[in-house]
């Protein structure tokens, strides 16, 4: 495979040292300004490349954060987001502090517990880019995108237990509860909502042989979230009426919040779920 064909499948960026792995100095250099350009000093990109991982560069540092999260798929909190880069702890340029200052930019330096990596096509790693957003967005947000992270394989258990310790408690609760059972970032924010609370809960649990609710609180009292991606179509709604018609019938209690409900009305949900674990709902033994 010829180099820029090679960079292109890369996502069109790397350092000039993995680049000569692959090609020659020479031949690097006889591509510049014509086929290649470099968006910070010891970086190539393809000319006519504009995106969130050279323009990271071209601030001085690479992507990270939620701007990582998007390259690796992982869940994004809602709405748009602003520019996330990492800048070495020790870099003082003129270009580093203007990025620092710039309010459509939001600057990152690695934690200090944590060995600073050179990731060699500017995206942070899922686990440094995990790292890295737990001083920026919410626990939930963080819960949500180490469960994507964790059910996409991206994320091993072990490697996440071990930025666990190394981060300051108060900013590792969302890492973690993640346990990667989540089918959706949705499922995550409720998840969050509920050990917030002290309410015990199984994920993917089996209340009916063959059928899988996304949680079950006690013995008897299901919740549902509903996204319009897995519960929208004419079919998935007869689905989802059909299996609770006979989660009812054995005596389960079934509630459906949907994706709106859970990130934008979250105390309406938890009043909902406290209201009925204060009755007892979730106690009663289920008959069949």
């Amino acid at each position: 495979m010829e180099f820029l064909e090679w960079l292109a499948s890369e996502g069109g960026v790397c350092t000039v040292q993995a680049a000569r792995n692959v090609v020659s100095k020479e031949e690097l250099q006889a591509m510049a300004g014509t086929q290649i350009w470099s968006p910070l000093r010891g970086w190539v990109a393809l000319v006519g490349l504009q995106n969130d991982v050279t323009r990271a560069l071209g601030a001085g540092g690479v992507a990270t954060c939620v701007t990582a999260f998007a390259k690796h798929e992982l869940w994004l909190p809602h709405g748009p987001q602003k520019l996330h880069v990492r800048i070495r702890r020790n870099t003082h340029s003129l270009r580093a502090s203007g990025t620092r200052a710039k309010a459509s930019i939001v600057a990152h330096a690695t934690p200090s517990r944590l060995e600073e990596s050179r990731p060699q096509f500017g995206i942070d790693s899922p686990i440094a880019a995990l790292a890295n957003a737990a001083h920026c967005i919410s626990e939930s947000e963080l819960m949500a995108a180490a469960d994507t992270a964790l059910a996409k394989e991206l994320v091993e258990p072990e490697d996440l237990a071990e930025l666990v310790k190394q981060l300051p408690l108060r900013r590792t609760r969302g890492l973690a509860w993640a346990t990667g059972t989540a089918s959706s970032g949705s499922e995550s924010e409720f998840a969050a909502l509920l050990r917030r609370c002290r309410i015990a809960y199984r994920q993917q649990a089996s209340p009916v042989e063959g059928e899988f609710v996304d949680f079950l609180i006690g013995r008897s009292l299901v919740i549902e979230i509903d996204s319009v991606a897995w519960h929208a179509s004419p079919e998935q709604m007869a689905n989802d009426r059909r299996r609770d018609a006979e989660l009812t019938r054995r005596g389960y209690v079934v509630v459906r919040f949907t994706y709106e409900q859970v990130l934008f009305q979250p105390d309406y949900v938890r009043e909902v779920v406290l209201d009925l674990v204060r009755r007892g709902v979730h106690r009663r033994a289920p008959w069949g």
